[in-house]
C-alpha cells in the first residue's frame, strides 16, 4: 500500500475538529459541546483549506439506478478475531458510536449519489466452511448477490473454479487511487490478468485484522529510562530481529527468584504457541514466495533470505526472555492479552491493529509497533491474516458496470470519512499529542508484506507457512530439508491451479 497523503491531511483536519469541539466543551460557556460525531471533514475540504487542487471524481455524477438494490453478503463470523460488518453495514442506524454513525452516513450518501438501495444479508460462515458455502451459493446459478465479503483464503480456494469474477480489467475500478490497496491485490494475483480479490478502504477488515506488536511502555521506561525507547528503535531503522532478541532478553526478570523461567516472571515477549503466532512473523518477513519472472509463476523461496529468516526467528522464539505456551481462552486469546495487560511481558504477539480497542481497560500505557525486519536495509512489513476479509464479485454477475460503480463509490467515500474516523476515534490515535503512535500506525498501515503466503497457503498444500513454523516448533534451523520434502507437491498444486484458471478464460 502506498502512502496516502490526502488521507493524512484529512485525518489531521478531523483531529483538529475534535480538538475544537473539546475546547468548546471546556470554554466555560456552560453549554454542552456538540457530539463528536457531528464533525465531518472530507479530503476535499482539507485540500481546499491548503489551497491545493483536490482530485474530484466526476465519473459517476448524474448516475441514477432508479432505486435498484445493491446486494451485499456481509460476514458476521464470530469464530475469528475480526469481521468486516461493522464497517460494511454497521448497525443500520445512528446509535452515538462515532465510527458506526460515520458508516451509516456513508451508506446513506452512496445510496443518494447513485440512487441505489444497499441490501445487506448476513453470513456466519466459519473459516472451515466459507469456501463450501460460497461455492454452493454460486454453483446454484442464481444471481443473488452483487458482492460477497469473506475470508481471503476461502475466496482464493474458489478462484480456479469459475466461481469468482475476474476484476483485473474492470473499467470502473481505478486501482491507481489510494483507496485501493493495489500492491496487496497484485500480490494475490496468481496468473497475470486474473485478479479476483478486492482490497481497499471499503474492506476495512484488511486494516483492522493486520498484525502488529504491542509493547508495555512502563516496562520500556523502567529498563531504558524512556517509555518510547522501542518507538525510537523502529524510527531509527534498527528494529531488527537481532536487536529485538536482545531487547526481549534484556527485559526478562525472575520475579520469584527461583532461577526458573516460567509464567509469573516478567518476559520480554509472550505468545501462546508455535503455529498461529508465527503466521504474523512469516507474513511480515519480506520473503517473495513466488518467482514471477517467467511466462508462468513458480513457487520458489529456497534462498538466502529464507534461511537467514528462519535462523533469526528461531533464535528470537527460543530466546531466554521469550515465553511460549500461554493457554488461549475462547475469547480471542484473552489469556495471552490479560497476561500482557497485567505487566508480565514487554511485548505480546498475535494481536491485530483493531485489538487496541480491547486493551483500553488495561492500567498500562500501550504502544503499537511493526514486526521486526531482517536487515537494517529492509523496510518494515505488515502481515494480514488468512481470515482477513476481502471482497469478491460472484461469477453470476450480469451487470458488471452497475456492480463495479457501486463498489468504487463505496470505496472512495469510505476513504473520506470512515477510515479517518476509525483511526482517530476507535484507535485513539492523537496526531496532535502522540506523534509516535501516529508514525507507528502509519508504518503498519502503509507497508503490507506478502499477502500471498497467507491467502494461498492452504489451497497450495499448507507448505509455505509450515516450512518455517514447523522448524521453529522443533527448535531447528534446517530449512533446506523441510523445503525439499514439500516443494514438489506444492508446486504441482500450484500448476494445477494455474491450468484451471487459464482453462476458464
Amino acid at each position: 500500500m502506498t502512502k496516502n497523503t490526502t488521507f493524512i491531511k484529512a485525518l489531521c483536519a478531523l483531529t483538529a475538529a475534535f480538538t475544537a469541539l473539546c475546547a468548546a466543551a471546556c470554554g466555560g460557556s456552560g453549554e454542552a459541546a456538540a457530539p463528536a460525531q457531528t464533525a465531518s471533514v472530507t479530503a476535499a475540504d482539507t485540500a481546499a483549506a491548503d489551497g491545493e487542487t483536490e482530485y474530484v471524481d466526476e465519473r459517476f455524477v448524474g448516475v441514477d439506478y432508479g432505486g435498484r438494490e445493491f446486494r451485499i453478503q456481509t460476514s458476521v463470523d464470530s469464530t475469528d478475531a475480526t469481521n468486516a460488518n461493522e464497517f460494511i453495514e454497521g448497525s443500520g442506524e445512528e446509535n452515538g458510536d462515532v465510527v458506526n454513525d460515520t458508516v451509516y452516513r456513508r451508506n446513506l450518501a452512496v445510496e443518494e449519489m447513485l440512487n441505489v438501495k444497499l441490501k445487506f444479508t448476513h453470513s456466519d460462515y466459519t473459516y472451515s466452511n466459507a469456501d463450501t458455502e460460497i461455492r454452493k451459493l454460486v454453483m446454484a446459478g442464481d444471481d443473488v448477490y452483487d458482492l460477497i465479503i469473506n475470508d481471503c483464503r476461502s475466496i482464493i480456494m474458489l478462484t480456479d473454479e469459475n466461481i469468482i469474477y475476474n476484476v483485473a480489467d474492470v473499467v470502473n475500478f481505478d486501482y491507481d487511487r489510494d483507496y485501493w490497496y493495489s500492491d496487496t491485490m497484485n500480490d494475490l494475483v496468481l496468473v497475470p490478468g486474473h485478479m479476483y480479490l478486492l482490497a481497499g478502504d471499503y474492506f476495512m477488515d484488511v486494516l483492522k485484522s493486520c498484525h502488529c506488536l504491542y509493547y508495555n511502555k512502563k516496562i520500556d521506561e523502567n529498563r531504558y529510562g524512556d517509555p518510547e525507547h522501542l518507538d525510537n528503535m523502529v524510527l531509527d531503522g534498527i528494529w531488527t530481529y537481532e536487536n529485538a532478541t536482545n531487547v526481549i532478553n534484556e527485559n526478562y526478570v525472575d520475579l520469584n527468584g527461583d532461577g526458573k523461567a516460567a509464567e509469573g516472571d516478567q518476559f520480554g515477549l509472550a505468545g501462546h504457541d508455535y503455529w498461529g503466532n508465527l503466521i504474523a512473523f512469516i507474513g511480515s518477513a519480506g520473503i517473495t514466495f513466488v518467482d514471477r519472472s517467467g511466462p508462468e509463476p513458480v513457487m520458489d523461496f529456497n534462498n538466502e533470505r529464507s534461511v537467514r529468516f528462519l535462523e533469526a526467528l528461531n533464535t528470537l522464539y527460543h530466546a531466554p526472555g521469550t515465553l511460549v505456551g500461554i493457554k488461549e481462552s475462547d475469547d480471542n486469546n484473552l489469556g495471552l492479552r490479560n497476561l500482557f495487560g497485567s505487566g508480565q511481558a514487554l511485548l505480546v504477539v498475535y494481536q491485530r491493529l483493531g485489538d487496541l480497542a480491547k486493551m483500553r481497560d488495561f492500567d498500562i500505557d500501550i504502544g503499537p509497533i511493526p514486526y521486526p525486519k531482517l536487515y537494517e536495509s529492509d523496510k518494515y512489513y505488515t502481515s494480514i491474516h488468512d481470515t482477513t476479509e476481502m471482497g469478491a464479485i460472484p461469477n453470476t454477475c450480469t451487470d458488471i458496470d452497475f456492480v463495479s460503480t457501486c463498489i468504487e463509490v463505496l470505496c472512495r467515500e469510505t476513504s473520506k470519512d470512515v477510515l479517518p474516523t476509525y483511526y482517530n476515534v476507535a484507535l485513539k490515535v492523537k496526531y496532535t499529542t502522540d506523534e509516535h503512535a501516529a508514525q507507528m500506525i502509519d508504518l503498519i498501515h502503509d507497508n503490507f508484506g506478502s499477502s500471498f503466503v497467507l491467502a494461498y497457503d492452504q489451497v497450495l498444500g499448507e507448505f509455505m507457512l509450515h516450512s518455517f513454523a514447523d522448524r521453529v516448533g522443533e527448535n531447528s534451523t534446517d530449512f533446506a530439508s523441510k523445503y525439499d520434502k514439500g516443494i514438489e507437491k506444492s508446486r504441482k498444486k500450484m500448476e494445477a491451479m494455474i491450468e484451471a484458471i487459464l482453462a476458464n478464460d
